[in-house]
C-alpha cells in the first residue's frame, strides 16, 4: 500500500511539473531551454544516422513555447535553424544527399511551427483556466466574506435587540418597583409636614420609621440595579483571602432586618473551622441576596437551614440555604439566574422584586471560581434549596506548599 501511494504521489508530481515551470524565474526558464537544446543536439548527433530524422530538436521548441509562448516560438525556430545548420556542417554532412537535407529542413520547420502553435495554444488555454479558477475562488471568498459579514450584522442586530428588550424590561421593573416606596415615602413626609406639631411623640416616631423603611427599600433597589450594571460591564476581580463561613453568615444575619430574622426558625449548621478562599464582600452580598429572597417569598414562622459542608480537608465547600416555602416549578429552574427573571406566580402577586438578585449572585459566585444552582420539587411546603460551591482555603495552602517544595532552595 505504501509503495502504491508513493507511485501515485510521483505520478501526481510528474503531472503537475509542467505547471510548476510557469512559476519559475526567467533565469530558471532559460536554463531549462538551454538544457533541452543540449538534449536535442545530443539526440540529433546520436540518433540521426540510424533514424535519419531530427525529432529530438522538437524538445527545445516545446519547452520554449510552453515557457515563453509566441516569443519563444519565434526565437526557438531561429535557434533551431542555426543549431541544425551547425550540426549539419560538423556532424551530418555526407550522411544524406543535400536535396534530402533541404526537404527534411523544410518539413522539420513546418512541423516545428505547427507543434509550436499547438503548444502556445495549450499554454494560453491553461493560463485562461488558471485565471478563471482564481476568479472563481476570489468570488467564492467574497461571497463567504459577505455571508460572514451578514451573519455578524444579524448577530449584532439580535444582540442589540436583546439589549434593548432588557433595557425596556429594566425600566419597566425599576419604574414599577420605585413607585410604591416613593409613594409611601412621599405620603409619610407630607403627613409629617402637615401634622407634625399635632402628633404625639410616639406617632411621630412611627411615621418616621415607616418613612425610613421606604427609604431603605429604595436604597436596596438602587443598589441592585447598580450591581446589575456592574456585572454587565467591567467586573472587578475579587480580592480573595481566608474567610470563615460561620462569621460571614452571622454578619449577614446581624445586618438584616431583625423583625425578619426573628420571624423564622433559623438553623445554622456551619462549622466555625470551615474557611473558604473567597472575597468576604462578595460572599456577604451573595448570602445577603439569598436570605433576603427567603424572607421575601417564604411564609413566616417556618424553618430556614443554613449549612456548610466540606467532605475532605482540601475539597470544595458547599453552602446551602434550605427553606420550607412554596418551592419553585421545575420548568422555571433553568431560567432562575437570568437577568430580570421572576417566577410567573410572583409577577401576579403583591411581592415586589426586580429579578436581579439571583442574577447578581450567579456572577459573584462564578467570579470566585464556584457554582450556584437551585433544587426544588415545586411542591408547596417542601421549599427550595440554593447551593453554592467555593474553593476551600486548605486547598490554596496545599497548592502553595507544593509550589514551595518544587522550587529550588536559594
Amino acid at each position: 500500500m505504501k509503495q502504491l501511494e508513493r507511485i501515485r504521489t510521483l505520478l501526481r508530481y510528474i503531472n503537475s511539473l509542467p505547471l510548476s515551470w510557469l512559476h519559475f524565474s526567467r533565469t530558471k526558464r532559460l536554463l531549462i531551454i538551454a538544457f533541452t537544446y543540449w538534449l536535442g543536439i545530443a539526440g540529433l548527433w546520436l540518433f540521426f544516422p540510424p533514424t535519419h530524422n531530427g525529432a529530438s530538436m522538437f524538445l527545445p521548441i516545446i519547452s520554449a513555447c510552453w515557457l515563453f509562448r509566441y516569443r519563444g516560438l519565434l526565437i526557438s525556430l531561429l535557434l533551431n535553424g542555426i543549431a541544425f545548420q551547425l550540426c549539419y556542417y560538423w556532424f551530418l554532412r555526407g550522411l544524406l544527399p543535400d536535396q534530402a537535407f533541404q526537404e527534411g529542413a523544410i518539413i522539420g520547420f513546418g512541423t516545428s511551427l505547427g507543434l509550436g502553435l499547438v503548444v502556445c495554444w495549450l499554454r494560453t488555454t491553461v493560463e485562461l483556466l488558471h485565471v478563471a479558477r482564481h476568479q472563481a475562488i476570489a468570488a467564492e471568498e467574497e461571497r463567504l466574506q459577505a455571508l460572514q459579514a451578514e451573519r455578524q450584522l444579524t448577530l449584532a442586530y439580535e444582540q442589540q435587540r436583546k439589549i434593548n428588550d432588557l433595557k425596556d424590561q429594566l425600566l419597566l421593573h425599576v419604574g414599577h418597583e420605585l413607585r410604591t416606596p416613593l409613594t409611601v415615602l412621599g405620603g409619610f413626609l407630607e403627613l409629617l409636614k402637615d401634622y407634625f406639631e399635632r402628633m404625639e411623640p410616639a406617632e411621630q416616631i412611627r411615621v418616621l420609621l415607616q418613612a425610613l423603611t421606604s427609604y431603605d427599600e429604595l436604597v436596596t433597589l438602587v443598589n441592585q440595579v447598580e450591581d446589575a450594571v456592574t456585572v454587565s460591564g467591567t467586573f472587578p476581580s475579587p480580592h480573595n483571602e481566608a474567610v470563615s463561613i460561620h462569621k460571614v453568615v452571622e454578619n449577614v444575619l446581624t445586618h438584616l432586618d431583625p423583625h425578619n430574622v426573628e420571624a423564622y426558625t433559623i438553623h445554622l449548621l456551619v462549622d466555625e473551622h470551615i474557611q473558604a478562599w473567597a472575597d468576604p464582600q462578595y460572599l456577604y452580598r451573595i448570602l445577603q441576596n439569598l436570605l433576603s429572597n427567603v424572607f421575601k417569598y417564604v411564609p413566616k414562622q417556618t424553618t430556614i437551614s443554613i449549612e456548610a459542608v466540606q467532605p475532605t480537608y482540601s475539597s470544595q465547600i458547599c453552602i446551602s440555604v434550605q427553606d420550607a416555602g412554596p418551592g419553585i416549578p421545575p420548568d422555571e429552574l433553568p431560567l432562575l439566574f437570568d437577568k430580570l427573571v421572576r417566577l410567573r406566580r410572583d409577577l401576579a402577586g403583591s411581592i415586589r422584586g426586580t429579578g436581579l438578585g439571583l442574577y447578581i449572585c450567579k456572577h459573584l459566585v462564578e467570579a470566585l471560581g464556584g457554582q450556584i444552582w437551585a433544587e426544588s420539587s415545586g411542591r408547596k411546603g417542601e421549599g427550595s434549596r440554593f447551593c453554592i460551591t467555593l474553593p476551600a482555603y486548605a486547598h490554596q495552602d496545599s497548592a502553595q506548599d507544593s509550589i514551595k517544595e518544587l522550587s529550588p532552595s536559594v
